[in-house]
């Protein structure tokens, strides 16, 4: 039997599949669908629905779609907050406060990083000192002054 003939049409279903996947609806699928699951029900479920959230706001915050990324990380922490990836998703959702011009509360996030020293738990997080470096500056920059 010969399939040549469908080499073309399936290669071109699935570079329009992959692109429809990186537009807004397909984002807002693959968000729908990574949030529709109920988190406690089955362990392995959720470590695969934790890690597609953070894969998918990490994608946003890599192709500067700030907003959503916010969006899908705040899900990605508030389903999981004992999720593998919970504080790498704060240190990416204070980017992307910054980026959306919500300074203070991205201090906030990030002073609180700092002082429980998150490095030590996941090695992702800049150290103490990067961290302090980037709080310093954000304050000069922004003229927040010290944060509480």
């Amino acid at each position: 039997m010969d399939l040549s003939r469908f080499k073309w049409p399936i290669i071109i279903l699935v570079v329009i599949g992959f692109f429809w996947l990186l537009s807004s609806p397909g984002i807002e699928f693959m968000h729908n669908r990574f949030t529709s699951v109920t988190p406690g029900q089955d362990e392995k479920v959720d470590k695969a629905t934790e890690a597609g959230l953070s894969r998918l706001g990490g994608f946003l915050v890599m192709t500067f779609r700030y907003e959503k990324g916010y969006q899908v990380l705040t899900d990605a922490s508030t389903m999981y907050p004992q999720g593998q990836n919970f504080w790498h998703n704060q240190y990416r959702m204070a980017k992307c406060l910054e980026k959306m011009g919500r300074v203070p509360q991205a201090l906030l996030t990030l002073d609180m990083l700092h002082a429980n020293n998150i490095h030590a738990l996941d090695s992702r997080i800049p150290p103490r000192d990067v961290l302090k470096l980037r709080i310093d500056k954000l304050q000069e920059v922004h003229g927040l002054g010290e944060i509480q």
